[in-house]
């Protein structure tokens, strides 16, 4: 084993701060995961439900051997000191561990690059041990690393300049996915021009909220559909009181949410966008980056809500519902709306489809209701680095390593002939068993022509991937059949969350494509602050947002609720991620 040392400030930085690596194979509970960087989902496992969003390949065509360079292998041998988390995948070759990977083996024979596995531990694991390994002064050549360690490695200088092996060796569908979401990865990967990271980021229409309704409910209580957010709240109500007359009596509620009131999925931070509120996240006004949570806007959304629970449009106990009590409620039909991203229809109101047959969905866009932008966001879950004294070569070692992970991606449309079978799953491959790795963006639009295409022609023959043969049946079986269809809920959550025109991914894309939502302005490193006030600060808002809906607060709190985040660490906060937001960006 090689000796890296680290001088002691930095091992005293990285030893005190909670590394959030990646987890390598480890399912994920849904969207909220990508919001920071500690979790992963499986290979392959893009259409499982809860997923985190990891699907698939480039908008080109199938990518011939011939034209990837990148595959060219080293003359002579690039050997790897790499280090892993990992958590046995049921979809992968049973027995198949990291060093047994059979993509392992591939980087060995096509691109002469060998993988010295120093250890691999579970991913609950990893953060410990990987501290501990940093403290003795030995560090891997490569490796994943989360925001705040990222920049504690390129402030102290122990990370290689990637630019020149990206320039030369990044393949077409590593560029697509590293630069397709704008500049925003890039710039956060890089330092006085120089690239210090490669990005592993989800695509920005996958974290676009929408309000998904009953809209079956609502064409029988004959109102129409809402253009503003006080007609929004008047249709939750109608709805929760519409509910109870066709289901048995029922207690129903308008708007279903969990106890997590901060989250996007099933709960309340998009209902909070609806008005211009953007709660925990960063967002420019007058040239100042500020923390959505303590801006006026929140206390318009508040009162919305607490209207809403005054008129029986939130569930008394809305603050305890846990995600079994929400699923549970949305499939017996006592949920009349939810909050949600792309993937919901497929689960869970899929449940409710199966269930309930004649329940049917539909979806509004936050920039619908009063014209009010979403939240769009680049999410950055880790950094693919060479630190300080790998080997030679290891910087065009990574990048080629990278260009793998993609090609081997089972979704890719590149032509895999050349691995020979080693890129299947039940060979013995995995992409979250290897040490570095990145997420494959949906080509969403390339996808969705071609499915119907297909549909309309009712000739499927010319779909690439297994994806695109998959969603195709499913929309065709759906849309043949309808409700007499096979396999129900499935067919018809994936069709109207991939391929409908007007629900699912369709909105998330029309907010992109418009440029009609709010970015968020920081992905940087937690500040010490951060670190030290941030579940505080957040525990105290979502206190305080639930005692001012259930009415044990009101507008003469509001200001001192302000006052209270700033004084605990919020002013202090923001000002540290103004500080680290021009040190980046400049």
């Amino acid at each position: 084993m090689k000796k890296k040392r680290f001088g002691a400030a930095m091992m005293a930085a990285v030893v005190s701060v909670s590394l959030l690596l990646p987890g390598c194979g480890q399912e994920a509970s849904g969207p909220e995961e990508t919001e920071n960087p500690s979790g992963s989902s499986s290979a392959d496992s893009s259409e499982a439900s809860a997923e985190v969003p990891t699907e698939a390949a480039s908008d080109s065509q199938a990518v011939s051997v011939d034209s990837a360079g990148w595959l060219t292998p080293f003359e002579e041998t690039v050997k790897l000191d790499v280090v892993v988390g990992w958590d046995a995948d049921s979809g992968v070759k049973e027995g198949t561990t990291p060093e047994t990977n059979s993509l392992v083996e591939a980087a060995r024979d096509l691109l002469n690059i060998e993988l010295n596995f120093l250890w691999m531990v579970p991913n609950d694991q990893f953060s410990e041990k990987f501290a501990l390994q940093i403290s003795s002064g030995d560090i891997p050549d490569i490796v994943m690393l989360s925001s705040g360690d990222f920049y504690e490695f390129m402030d102290s200088e122990y990370l290689r300049d990637l630019t020149d092996a990206y320039n030369e060796y990044a393949s077409d569908e590593l560029r697509t996915t590293v630069e397709g979401f704008g500049e925003a990865a890039v710039k956060y990967s890089s330092r006085d021009g120089k690239l210090y990271g490669i990005p592993a980021q989800l695509d920005t229409a996958e974290s676009v909220a929408g309000l998904y309704y009953r809209s079956d409910w609502l064409d029988a209580i004959g109102i129409g559909v809402p253009t503003n957010t006080q007609e929004m709240n008047d249709m939750l109500v109608a709805l929760a009181e519409y509910g109870v007359t066709v289901n048995g009596g029922k207690d129903t509620v308008g708007l279903g949410t969990t106890s997590n009131v901060l989250n996007t999925n099933f709960a309340l931070s998009a209902y909070f966008q609806c008005y211009g509120a953007y709660p925990n996240k960063w967002i420019m006004r007058d040239g100042v980056l500020v923390n959505g949570m303590v801006q006026d806007e929140m206390l318009d959304a508040l009162n919305g809500l607490k209207d809403l629970y005054e008129r029986g449009g939130l569930a008394t106990d809305f603050a305890t519902w846990n995600s079994d009590q929400f699923n549970e409620r949305v499939t017996t039909d006592q949920v009349g709306a939810a909050f949600g991203t792309y993937y919901i229809p497929a689960w869970p109101l899929n449940q409710n489809k199966d269930a309930n047959p004649e329940a049917e969905w539909a979806e509004l866009s936050i920039a619908s209701i009063g014209s009010r932008p979403a939240m769009n966001q680049v999410s950055i879950n880790h950094f693919n680095v060479v630190t300080k004294d790998a080997p030679e070569n290891a910087e065009a070692a990574l990048i080629k390593l990278l260009n793998m992970t993609l090609a081997a991606n089972s979704n890719s449309t590149f032509d895999k002939t050349v691995f020979g079978g080693r890129d299947l799953a039940g060979n013995g491959a995995s992409i979250f068993y290897l040490p570095v790795y990145m997420y494959f963006p949906t080509p969403w639009n390339q996808y969705r022509e071609n499915i119907w295409a297909a549909y309309e022609s009712q000739d499927p023959s010319g779909l690439i991937t297994d994806i695109e043969q998959e969603w195709y049946g499913y929309m065709n079986d759906y849309l043949t059949k309808g409700n007499a269809c096979e396999n129900l809920g499935t067919a018809w959550g994936m069709y109207k969350s991939r391929l409908s025109e007007d629900m699912g991914i369709a909105i998330g894309l029309a907010a992109r494509e418009s440029g009609e939502y709010e970015p968020a302005y920081y992905y940087g490193p937690a500040t010490r602050t951060e670190q030290r006030v941030s579940s505080t600060l957040s525990d105290m808002a979502v206190s305080f947002f639930v005692e001012y809906i259930m009415g044990q607060k009101g507008e003469a709190d509001w200001e001192s609720f302000k006052q209270s985040w700033n004084e605990m660490g919020g002013q202090a906060w923001t000002d540290e991620v103004n500080e680290q937001y021009k040190s980046i960006t400049q």
